[in-house]
């Protein structure tokens, strides 16, 4: 019997082949009616290309994200769910597909991120999927191209934030991340993290992360992660509570 050699679980029946997971929990195919078929046969039947080829691309759009989410690995680090590897495989094979210059099998990330629609589907992605950004901070934000700023206004501290139960702080930073997703590298630069009590005041806010020195795709991350008073000390709470998201695409200059 043969093993399928895909980076994901296949289940079910396609025609007269069957894909199962066997006692050891080892992904196998078989036809119908026949106890397996070879590795070799696995390998030079045509009817199992469409399954090579998505295999081929899958594998490639997970690579790449496992870069992309090192991007604000600060913040990821401080808020995300069992989710999150999982979202971002599926989010850069989207990416993948926008690619219409290659045939199935064949397509790229880098291709799909060079278009207006691939890039545009990072706006939006969470950390954490339990807390979306949206749900957690009730106003929103806004870039400011020309100082290079992260700013809310007139922010109410008891109004605007959905606060978890035991917290006693919020903190909010954001980070520009500029990727260079064709030699796999990436810069990332972080404002300061400002923290403030849980009580009944309206501020304005004003985050500025530091220079970027690359310009191909700058992706902007908001964060805001709570802490609470615990035994005379501060202390954060689990990542489970916090949010982190590409709120923008600052700025896209695909080569």
């Amino acid at each position: 019997m043969a093993i399928v050699s895909a980076p994901y679980t296949i289940t079910g029946t396609i025609g007269d082949l069957t894909f199962y997971v066997d006692q050891d929990k080892v992904n196998r195919v078989k036809t119908k009616g026949k106890p397996g078929i070879t590795k070799e046969q696995f390998k030079s039947n045509p009817i199992f290309n469409p399954i090579k080829k998505h295999g081929k691309e899958f594998g490639q759009a997970a690579k790449k994200s496992r870069i992309f989410r090192f991007l604000a690995n600060r913040f990821m680090m401080r808020a995300k769910d069992v989710s999150t590897a999982g979202r971002a495989n599926k989010l850069l094979f989207e990416i993948l597909e926008e690619d219409l210059l290659n045939e199935r099998g064949e397509r790229t990330v880098e291709n799909g991120l060079n278009t207006k629609e691939g890039v545009s589907l990072l706006v939006g992605f969470e950390g954490n999927r339990t807390k979306p950004l949206e749900k957690t901070l009730k106003i929103n934000g806004k870039w400011d191209a020309k100082s290079e700023t992260f700013n809310l206004s007139s922010l109410s501290l008891l109004e605007d934030i959905e606060w978890p139960e035991t917290a006693s702080k919020v903190h909010l930073a954001v980070a520009k991340s500029n990727w260079d997703y064709i030699n796999d590298t990436f810069e990332t630069a972080y404002s300061e993290e400002v923290v403030f009590d849980k009580e009944d005041k309206t501020i304005d806010i004003t985050l500025k992360p530091e220079k970027l020195k690359g310009n191909q795709l700058v992706l902007l991350f908001v964060f805001i992660g709570f802490s609470e008073n615990y035994k005379k000390k501060i202390r954060p709470l689990k990542r489970s509570f916090n949010s982190v998201t590409i709120q923008q695409i600052l700025k896209h200059n695909p080569k």
